[in-house]
Formats: structure tokens, sequence, C-alpha cells
């Protein structure tokens, strides 16, 4: 494999995973535009995002990030869920607070401990639409590549009212494709009964018999499928490394359409890059 051969992979079957851009406790927003325009120059071309991640800011990173390049990449966004008024009053005071928490180390845990608080969540139509204008606003474009409900529970993925708000929005040029990022298989599974979905996002690790059935019937119906949750393949130091390893074990299935990774670090976005590398070759004797 040469240089224009990993590039290929990289641009066709990974992702950069932006949940962490713009956050209370990732990097500044210098970083992170640097990252996501490395990330572009390395060949990446996929970008997932959602109105929630940062409270808004990593779609507007994002797009401006990309400038005059959106068109060469393809973007997902989500919508479905929202703050609750504490955390929207908090918002203007975030460019101060957030410098002092990545500091300490207990306002690190207690925001983490409030990341694994459910938000609230919306899926009526009207909320729908209002969500996706606001962030292609944010994104600086008119239109959104993938857009996804955001983790939506079952009921709402069986009756499909919310797909419906989706599928007019696509309809209108809003998207171009439409789906559901989940929480889980069972729900992607659930997700696969609706012919609507063109794009299922899911954590596809560990990967277990009933991932493979969902991942044979996917790859049937013609579904794109996202895969997020590299890192829950190991704990430790060395997690990264592991999750390298689950990478390029997962790069031949061919019904997985792209990778995410998730970071806001060039040096550990690299380390996967070099995953996908293949090794020199030695001259012959």
């Amino acid at each position: 494999m040469n240089r224009s051969a990993r590039f290929d992979v990289v641009q066709r079957r990974l992702g950069l995973g932006c949940a962490r851009l713009g956050s209370v406790l990732g990097r500044d927003q210098a970083h992170s535009l640097a990252l996501v325009q490395a990330a572009f120059d390395r060949g990446i071309r996929f970008f997932d995002t959602a109105n929630i991640y940062g409270q808004g800011e990593s779609e507007r990173i994002l797009g401006r990030a990309l400038g005059g390049r959106r068109k060469e990449a393809t973007i997902v966004t989500k919508a479905g869920q929202y703050f609750p008024t504490w955390m929207r009053m908090a918002k203007p005071f975030k460019g101060v607070i957030a410098p002092l928490l990545r500091r300490a180390g207990a306002g690190r845990h207690m925001v983490s401990q409030a990341r694994q608080a459910p938000l609230p969540q919306n899926f009526s139509d009207h909320f729908l639409r209002a969500s996706i204008e606001a962030s292609l606003g944010r994104l600086n474009t008119d239109y959104a590549d993938i857009v996804l409900l955001h983790s939506p529970p079952a009921d709402v993925i069986a009756q499909g009212d919310a797909l419906g708000s989706l599928e007019r929005l696509r309809e209108a040029g809003k998207a171009v494709r439409i789906g559901v990022s989940c929480e889980d298989v069972a729900s992607a599974l659930l997700a696969l009964n609706d012919s609507r979905v063109e794009a299922i996002e899911l954590p596809l690790w560990p990967v277990t018999e009933t991932t493979d059935r969902f991942l044979d019937r996917a790859h049937r119906q013609a579904v794109f499928v996202i895969a997020r949750g590299l890192m829950n393949v190991a704990n430790g130091d060395d997690r990264w490394r592991a999750a390298c390893t689950a990478l390029v074990s997962s790069l031949p299935r061919g019904e997985i359409s792209r990778v995410l990774i998730g970071t806001t670090r060039l040096p550990h976005l690299d380390l996967v890059l070099d995953a996908v590398r293949p090794p020199k070759a030695t001259p012959c004797s």
C-alpha cells in the first residue's frame, strides 16, 4: 500500500468524532480549529457532530475550520436533545469557567459526573426543524450530508413520526441522508425496520453475535453504518494502542462505512492514522 492508497483508506473509511470540540473539558478554540484542519490535511473528510456538542461550539468550530473546503467534506449532525435551563444560563460564562475547570481535578470530576445525566429530549417536528436550521447556521452551510435523530428511545424509533420530520427536511434539501444515532445494538436493529433509515450510528465495540447480525442486515439493506466507541475496547494506559488494534481488525469489514476517531489531541489522531500506514518496505538484498 503506497501513500496514496493509505490516504484513500483514511478518506473512505475513517472519520473525526467532534463530540469534545468546544466542550468545557476540551482544548481551546485555537487547538480545536487546528485539529480539524490537520485531520483534513491528513485525508479525513468525514466529520461527526451534533447540536449539543460543546453547546453548539463543536458545529461552529467545524464550520470555521472547513471554510471553503466544506463541499469536499461529509458532515453528520444530529437533533433531538437539548440542554436544561440551568446549563443554557451558564453558557455566557463558559469562556471564564472552562479554563478553571480544566486545571482543577475537582472541577473536571464535577463536569464528568454532570455528563452522566441524560439530557432532555424533544423529537417533535417543530423542535427538529428548528434544531437543524440552527445547526446549519453554526456549520455555515445550507445542508448536512447526514442528519440523525440523536439517541431516540425505542418508542420514538418504532412510531416513526420523528423520522418523518427528517424525511421532510431531506426533501427540502437540508439533508442528503437521514437516519438514527443509537445508544446500543438493539436500538440499531429496531431502526433497520424503517425503510426510510439510510444511515445508523452506534457504539460497535465490543463486537458480539448481535453486532454481527446487525451488520449483516444493514449491509443487505444498503444502510450506511457509522461506528463509534473504539475506546471501549480496553482500559489502562495503553488504551489508544488497543483502539488502533481494533480499528485495523475492523477495516476489512465492508459493512462498516466509517469508523469514528474521537479525540481532541493531534498526537492521538496521528497514532491512529499510523496504524493504517503500512510498514516501510525494506530493500531486497
